[in-house]
């Protein structure tokens, strides 16, 4: 069987926060279900308050433009960091449509880098679910707001060829699942890797295999651009 190179791209959902630890939650769940061969690599490219605007940024540095081409699954959460934002400046109603906006732009403009780096890959991009926090703010717009997104990245997703994982059903009511106010607890990140794992295929043959030589040149140079976001 093929080796597969997995690279997981986001905020801090990619990068786990909220779960038992590194080898529970939703990123290493799904690797371990796509690994078929010890020569399986994943890359967790994950950063806690992560914009989807300083996402695309990422997605333009020279590193990510050489690693891109070589992986073989890519999985995207993006978008709450752009809400949370929203929130801690005053919750502006005004202010909520142009950040809506934003966010699909962005989230277009990461999907249409990526699939013209890699057009083979299989790319799952996680929607949206309800914050506990949403229940006693308002919980009808923030329902409105949240399914007008997961629409909007449907769309967005059936574009560029991309699965859409929606956790939204999922966490509906289900305050169990969560650590805090935005992020999943292990409850809650079994149940999104499940999601991930139930859309995608078991095994996905890389079109450009990561020899280990280059692999370390490319995390290094991966490394060097993260550490200002970090």
């Amino acid at each position: 069987m093929n080796a597969v190179t997995y690279l997981a791209l986001g905020d801090s959902i990619t990068e786990g926060l909220g779960a038992s630890g590194p080898e529970t939650h939703f990123v290493s769940r799904l690797f371990r279900h796509l690994q078929s061969t010890p020569q399986c690599r994943l890359r967790n490219m994950g950063i806690s308050g992560l914009t989807s605007v300083e996402l695309y940024g990422l997605m333009q540095t020279p590193a990510m433009k050489k690693l891109l081409p070589r992986v073989s699954h890519i999985t995207i959460t993006t978008g709450g960091c752009d809400f949370i934002e929203w929130y801690e400046a005053g919750m502006s109603l005004t202010g909520l449509p142009r950040t809506m906006r934003q966010v699909c732009r962005h989230v277009q403009s990461i999907l249409e880098r990526t699939r013209q780096d890699n057009p083979s890959a299989v790319i799952q991009m996680m929607g949206f679910y309800m914050p506990p926090p949403a229940y006693e703010l308002g919980y009808s717009l923030a329902a409105r707001v949240l399914q007008s997104m997961n629409k909007s990245y449907q769309k967005i997703c059936s574009k560029y060829g991309v699965q859409l994982v929606n956790p939204y059903k999922t966490f509906l009511h289900r305050t169990d699942y969560f650590a805090d106010e935005v992020h999943p607890n292990q409850k809650g990140y079994d149940k999104l890797a499940r999601l991930f794992i139930q859309h995608c295929p078991q095994h996905c043959p890389p079109k450009h295999p990561v020899r280990n030589n280059k692999e370390a040149a490319l995390a290094k140079e991966i490394s060097d651009d993260l550490s200002p976001l970090r």
